[in-house]
């Protein structure tokens, strides 16, 4: 089971217990770090976001989300490209020709 925990003073203790972390014998747990976003440009507020609370505080002000990546399907235009990075080939449709 994962928990998040925080470093106090010299030992790491579970952020909703308290409770220090568990040992098993010789396996020592590490830590997880995540690290904060590179700056970039938001697409819908077109401000500079230099990090993880300044991009809540953008998306909470513009009303977005942040896509999840198994919602994205990269489309391929190009049969060629298709093939080369073994994707399926999703030609633009045509539009319609009214007579």
């Amino acid at each position: 089971m994962r928990d998040t925990y925080v470093l106090r003073g010299e030992q790491w203790v579970s952020k909703a217990t308290g409770q220090p972390m568990q040992t098993r014998g010789d396996f020592v747990p590490t830590p997880q770090l995540v690290r904060d976003i590179a700056p970039y440009m938001s697409m819908a507020s077109k401000q500079m976001i230099d990090g993880r609370a300044a991009q809540r505080e953008d998306l909470k002000r513009t009303g977005c989300r942040v896509v999840d990546p198994g919602e994205y399907k990269p489309t391929y235009e190009s049969k060629k490209r298709a093939i080369a990075h073994g994707r399926e080939w999703t030609p633009r449709a045509l539009p319609e020709i009214r007579r």
